[in-house]
């Protein structure tokens, strides 16, 4: 299956959206796949909230987003975060 979309960012709801916003204004708009909500309409359990939501864009507009999320000081501060916590 080719698909148009390509898979950019998996984070919480709040990271998503903040890429969200950060992506349409440049007008790039995005899909946002809350994997919890999916999982709580199918009756399974969710087993971490912090990677639940996944960010989707149009193939044509990848490199831009790539771009942005490796210019984007959330997600550096995020990632900086969770390496530290791996060190502990």
């Amino acid at each position: 299956m080719n698909s148009k979309y390509a898979h950019v960012f998996t984070g919480s709801m709040i990271e998503a959206n903040r890429l969200v916003s950060e992506l349409s204004q440049i007008n790039i708009n995005s899909i946002v796949k809350d994997e919890a909500k999916s999982a709580i309409l199918a009756g399974f359990g969710v087993p971490n909230f912090l990677y639940t939501h996944k960010v989707f864009v149009k193939n044509k507009n990848l490199e831009k987003s790539k771009k942005i999320i490796k210019n984007s000081s959330f997600i550096q501060n995020i990632s900086k975060k969770e390496d530290q916590t791996h060190l502990l």
